[in-house]
């Protein structure tokens, strides 16, 4: 969790330049992109230890994680289904690193940060609500 609340914490930071300012930066935007890469992975890795411990059958596509935190209760079924868009980006950016939409990377930046922060607080609350199993 702390690797996402730092990510986040370096992505905040790029929020009040506007979308000129952020996208005529490579450096910006290349940290940017990943800030949001490393979160979203250890956000979907944080998704795949809970279901290994819970269930016998993991999800084969990263995109299916969130869903299935829904199926056992960890998260709401209509957030996890906006971390599907979540998960699909992590994809983008790991596999088509050469076709990132900067219009969509600023939008993820000024619009989705505080997913993660929900995200967090969902699974904490789970976590401790099944700390005695």
């Amino acid at each position: 969790m702390s690797v996402i609340a730092n990510c986040v914490n370096v992505l905040r930071t790029f929020r009040p330049l506007t979308y000129e300012e952020f996208a005529h930066d490579y450096i910006l935007t290349g940290a940017a992109e990943r800030n949001f890469q490393v979160a979203i992975q250890a956000a979907l890795d944080i998704a795949s230890l809970i279901l290994a411990h819970q269930t016998t059958i993991l999800p084969k596509e990263y995109k299916d994680l969130f869903p299935a935190l829904a199926q056992i209760g960890v998260l709401p079924a209509d957030f996890a289904q906006r971390l599907v868009a979540m998960a699909k980006f992590r994809n983008v950016l790991v596999h088509l690193y050469l076709e990132v939409d900067l219009h969509r990377l600023y939008r993820y930046l000024q619009e989705n940060l505080d997913d993660f922060e929900v995200f967090a607080r969902y699974v904490a609350e789970w976590l401790q609500a099944h700390a005695e199993e």
